[in-house]
């Protein structure tokens, strides 16, 4: 029987080789997601500039969000992951407070009209943030008047 002795100098070499060669695929994995649109699945990576893509999108939202904020009297915040389809809503998803103000988070985003310029499939991830009337710190207290704030 032969033993085989590692230096610290082969140990090191071995796992930067295999760490360069295993990058490109891990970051290629990462940047890419799977997203289900009408029963077809889609691969796109992740945006979070959704003002860019759909202008005017505060305004657009404006009364819906408003009239949810209203109605539900619930406050914090509702992660959205909406997919444009050639400028169009393909699929949007939202998830936080309360499945009522999630539905009608989702219901907005299906009435977008987005004029987008690129072609193809596009993830958004943004968040809406419904805020308490009654909150006291100075950024919160300027957005009240409308009642939320989409942030991305």
């Amino acid at each position: 029987m032969s033993a085989s002795t590692f230096t610290p100098r082969s140990l090191f070499a071995g796992l930067a080789l295999l760490t360069l060669a295993a990058a490109p695929a891990l970051a290629q994995a990462q940047a890419l997601e799977r997203v289900e649109i009408h029963g077809r699945v889609v691969e796109a990576t992740p945006r979070y500039d959704v003002h860019a893509a759909c202008k005017g999108l505060d305004n657009q939202l404006a009364s819906a969000l408003t009239k949810a904020w209203l109605e539900e009297g619930r406050y914090g915040e509702v992660k959205v992951q909406l997919v444009l389809e050639n400028g169009r809503v393909g699929a949007a998803e939202a998830t936080g407070i309360s499945r009522a103000v999630s539905r009608k988070v989702r219901a907005a985003m299906h009435r977008l009209d987005c004029a987008q310029q690129a072609a193809g499939t596009q993830v958004y991830r943004f968040s809406v943030d419904f805020i308490d009337p009654n909150a006291t710190t100075i950024g919160e207290t300027r957005t009240a008047a409308r009642g939320f704030r989409i942030n991305g």
